[in-house]
């Protein structure tokens, strides 16, 4: 867990009680969003070296937490199943699927800066 569930709440303003539907999307969203950022950096040896250490917010680093959130935040506003929501997303990079400010997040834990 890159990030805590409360710290991911108040990021999305979500007011509902633990435990309620909303609260057990956001966990589910929460995941896929730590998966995805965590598939991004590991991709090579030295993110995968740094990532090992990430074994709960604590120990990850304010940079990282900050992509989770921001993806975390995509993924509750964009459901997928708006059919306008394709105009108001953020601008994505072809190649990774970010925004451009995840990407300036994590390109410090990941080649070629690492290399």
């Amino acid at each position: 867990m890159l990030v805590d569930h409360a710290d991911a709440k108040q990021h999305v303003r979500l007011t509902v009680a633990d435990g309620s539907p909303l609260d057990v999307e956001l966990a589910l969203k929460l995941a896929a969003a730590e998966a995805a950022i965590l598939d991004y950096v590991t991709r090579n040896e030295p993110g995968k070296t740094l990532a090992v250490a990430w074994t709960d917010p604590a120990a990850t680093p304010p940079n990282v937490k900050a992509a989770v959130l921001l993806e975390l935040g995509e993924l509750w506003r964009f459901h997928g199943d708006d059919p306008g929501a394709a105009a108001t997303m953020p601008a994505r990079d072809p190649s990774t699927d970010f925004q451009p400010a995840i990407l300036g997040l994590l390109r410090r834990f990941t080649d070629p800066v690492l290399a």
